[in-house]
């Protein structure tokens, strides 16, 4: 009996998002299709195919979002774990994982850099 609601709350609790997200992904995928589909028309009519696709703009600022999503996760996830006052069986609290949250820290720092030197750069040549 104790078994059962270990294994029904996180099944609840993650269902949703994974719903959500294959939602997302189906609507994208339809919307995809649908613009292809109207893009090979073209094609067979004998119109010139615009050079971008139609529907898709082009990433702008892409590597600061990225940055900044991985900055907030990364401090997030580090500030969450050192506040948690959850101890292992053994006796470790949790709080010593918070370096968990370095690595997406460091990666957004990293996407922050890219994004800052492609701009500069490319507002130059």
């Amino acid at each position: 009996m104790e078994l059962l609601p270990i294994l029904i709350i996180p099944a609840a609790i993650m269902l949703p998002p994974v719903l959500i997200t294959a939602l997302v992904l189906r609507y994208r995928r339809a919307r995809a299709e649908m613009r292809y589909r109207f893009l090979l028309q073209l094609a067979e009519s004998g119109v010139a195919l615009p050079n971008t696709l139609p529907g898709e703009a082009p990433p702008q600022d892409c590597d600061r979002r990225r940055a900044l999503v991985l900055l907030a996760g990364g401090l997030g996830l580090g500030i969450t774990l050192l506040a948690l006052p959850l101890d292992f069986p053994r006796g470790h609290p949790v709080a010593e994982l918070w370096g968990l949250g370095i690595l997406p820290v460091a990666l957004g720092l990293g996407y922050l850099g890219n994004w800052y030197l492609s701009r500069r750069g490319g507002g130059h040549g």
